[in-house]
C-alpha cells in the first residue's frame, strides 16, 4: 500500500465528476503529465458513475500503469497495489490469520482462567486477521473518508484460482471470510476506484472476471497524442529536440527486423535522458550513444545501429503535422 499526502488534500473523482465535468478530470490527469486519450476519459467517466472495476488491456509500455497512478497522484488518494505474478496467494490478496497470534492468544487466556472453548473462539477476532491487498481495498473504503484506488497489474498473471477469488469481492464489494463474517462495502458509491491492467500475454482472462468489468483497449498513442504526453512529461525538453524524438521514434518503428518497437515509456524515458545529458539535437552518433534506451534486445540493437544513417535521414525530413502539433502541445501547456 502506498499512502497518500496527508498534508494535502484529498479529492473524490466521482464528485469531481460529476460537479464539474470529464474535462476537469482531464485537466487534473494532466497536471501530474499525464495527458488521457479521449476514448480513455470517456470509459474513465463511465467507471467512475458506474463505480465497477475497470479492465485495461494494451501492449505493454503504453501507459496502463501510469494512467492508474496518476489517477491517485492526481487525487491524492491511496493505492494499494497488487502485483500479478506466479506464487501469489490467498494471504496475498485477500485474507490470513496470523496463527502465531492467535496460538499465543490461546495460551494467555487458559492461563488468565478462561475456558479452552472460550479460549479457541476469541482467537478468530479480527486484530488476528491479516488482509491481503484486494480485500484491504474494500475495508479501508468503507471508511468513507476518501476512495482508495486498488491497482492490479500484470493481472494476466493471475492464476484462475485466485482470479476466482476475487469474483465475489469485485461482484458485490466484500468477501466472506469463515470464522469472522464479511469484510468490504456494500454500498457501491464507496468501492475503491479498480483498475485491472493486462498484458493479456499469460492467459485470457474468464469470462465471469470480464464481465464484472467495464473494459478499455488502450491503442498506442498517435505521434500527435505522443507529443502532447512528451511534452507534459518532460516540459524542459527545447521544441527541436522534441520534434526530432518523435520523427526519430516513429522511424524507428516503421523498420523491418525490430522485434520489440520502442513505446511510449521508451520514447518518455528517452527524452528525459537526451534532457539530462544536455543533447539539444539528434543525429546518428547521438542515437547510437542511446541505444539501451531504444532497444531492448540484442538483435534489435544490431539491427537498428545497421539502419542509423536511415533514421537520421528520416528525421531531417521536414513534417510540417508534427511541427504544428509542437505549437498546439505548447499552448495547452500554457
Amino acid at each position: 500500500m502506498r499512502h497518500h499526502n496527508p498534508n494535502l488534500p484529498t479529492i473524490n473523482p466521482r464528485l469531481l465528476l460529476d460537479e464539474e465535468g470529464d474535462m476537469a478530470l482531464a485537466d487534473l490527469l494532466r497536471g501530474t503529465g499525464y495527458v488521457i486519450q479521449q476514448t480513455m476519459l470517456r470509459d474513465l467517466t463511465h467507471v467512475l458513475i458506474s463505480c465497477l472495476p475497470w479492465l485495461i488491456e494494451g501492449p505493454r509500455g503504453g501507459g496502463k500503469t501510469a494512467l492508474a497512478e496518476a489517477l491517485a497522484d492526481a487525487c491524492n488518494l491511496p493505492i494499494y497495489y497488487l502485483q500479478g505474478m506466479e506464487g501469489l496467494t490467498l494471504a496475498d490478496v485477500l485474507y490470513d490469520w496470523d496463527r502465531e497470534g492467535q496460538t499465543q492468544w490461546v495460551r494467555q487466556a487458559i492461563t488468565a482462567g478462561h475456558s479452552f472453548e472460550e479460549a479457541r473462539s476469541g482467537q478468530w477476532d479480527r486484530e488476528f486477521l491479516v488482509l491481503g491487498e484486494a480485500l484491504a481495498a474494500y475495508e479501508r473504503a468503507a471508511d468513507g473518508d476518501f476512495v482508495p484506488i486498488l491497482i492490479c497489474d500484470e493481472f494476466d498473471k493471475v492464476s484462475e484460482k485466485l482470479e476466482d477469488t476475487l469474483l465475489q469481492l469485485f461482484a458485490r464489494g466484500y468477501a466472506h471470510v469463515p470464522r469472522y463474517g464479511e469484510i468490504g462495502v456494500k454500498d457501491q458509491t464507496q468501492w475503491p476506484v479498480v483498475i485491472l491492467l493486462s498484458n493479456n500475454q499469460r492467459h485470457d482472462l474468464s469470462s465471469p472476471m470480464r464481465s464484472r468489468c467495464l473494459y478499455s483497449w488502450l491503442n498506442p498513442p498517435t505521434p500527435r497524442e505522443e507529443m502532447q504526453i512528451l511534452k507534459a512529461r518532460c516540459p524542459q525538453a527545447s521544441r527541436q529536440l522534441l520534434i526530432q524524438t518523435v520523427k526519430m521514434i516513429n522511424a524507428i518503428r516503421s523498420l523491418p527486423g525490430i522485434i520489440d518497437k520502442p513505446g511510449l515509456r521508451e520514447s518518455i524515458t528517452l527524452l528525459r535522458g537526451l534532457v539530462t545529458s544536455d543533447n539539444t539535437e539528434l543525429n546518428a552518433a547521438v542515437i547510437e550513444h542511446h541505444l539501451c534506451f531504444l532497444a531492448k534486445r540484442r538483435l534489435d540493437q544490431e539491427n537498428l545501429g545497421k539502419s542509423l544513417a536511415r533514421v537520421e535521414m528520416m528525421i531531417e525530413l521536414p513534417d510540417a503535422g508534427i511541427e504544428s502539433w509542437v505549437v498546439e502541445s505548447e499552448e495547452v501547456m500554457a
